[in-house]
């Protein structure tokens, strides 16, 4: 199985590349120089795995929410890349990213709220809970929905200790913490989604026939007042 993921919904510009059992990450801290970075960031692991695109069996991107322009950028370049090359993708929530990258580092993490800064004084949330699959796979799993909401707003799930992870933790840590309804046992608030854990999902899903045209690589925004925009090739 070959499968390229790919993530630039926050500050962070992050690719992995699962060549058979091989895995090729490539990340970097680039807020506002996305579009610079991560063409020449595929085509060197690529190159290093000796992969041409059409050797891909499917392309996974972070779907979001995140920063409108981020999506815009990881949809656009996914989209180009999977119309050029007649792959269909994967989306991934960009929340069940960032839970799963936690749990990957500490194993003792089992439910993660993730929570990501959606400006306007909001937050991106959702809660996760570590669930095994069929093939003994270990998947955090959305409990209840995604949700943009005021922190003030935000509520943690039952059946915790949390552990809460993303940059809105950082942003709104005061409102968060005066906030009665949020109960974190522990947070990393510096933690960003990353390509390299959407890849679990993308082979979970890929196993599952669980995905989509390239015409189908839409962001997800939560805000119902955004549009979707145009889909072009790269």
């Amino acid at each position: 199985m070959n499968l390229l993921a790919i993530d630039t919904v926050t500050e962070m510009a992050s690719i992995a590349l699962l060549s058979s059992d091989d895995v090729l990450i490539d990340e970097a801290l680039v807020p506002q120089q996305h579009t610079k970075v991560i063409l020449p960031m595929i085509q060197k692991q690529m190159t290093k795995a000796g992969l041409s695109f059409a050797q891909l069996d499917a392309i996974a991107f972070s779907r979001g929410p995140g920063s409108f322009t981020g999506l815009r950028i990881c949809a656009s370049i996914t989209q180009g890349l999977a119309i050029a090359h007649d792959l269909p993708v994967i989306p991934v929530s960009s929340l069940q990213i960032l839970a799963q990258g936690a749990y990957r580092e500490d194993n003792s993490k089992l439910n993660i709220a993730a929570c990501l800064d959606a400006r306007r004084n909001e937050v991106y949330w959702g809660a996760y809970k570590l669930v095994t699959q069929a093939d003994g796979t270990s998947l955090m799993t959305l409990i209840g929905e995604e949700a943009v909401t005021a922190p003030g707003l935000v509520e943690t799930e039952t059946g915790g200790p949390w552990h809460g992870v993303g940059s809105g933790l950082k942003s709104y840590a005061a409102e968060l913490a005066a906030n009665p309804q949020v109960n974190l046992a522990s947070m990393e608030s510096e933690r960003f989604p990353l390509a390299q854990d959407a890849l679990i999902y993308a082979k979970n899903a890929w196993g599952q026939k669980q995905f989509v045209d390239a015409s189908l690589a839409i962001p997800t925004y939560l805000r119902d007042n955004i549009a979707t925009p145009p889909q072009n090739k790269v």
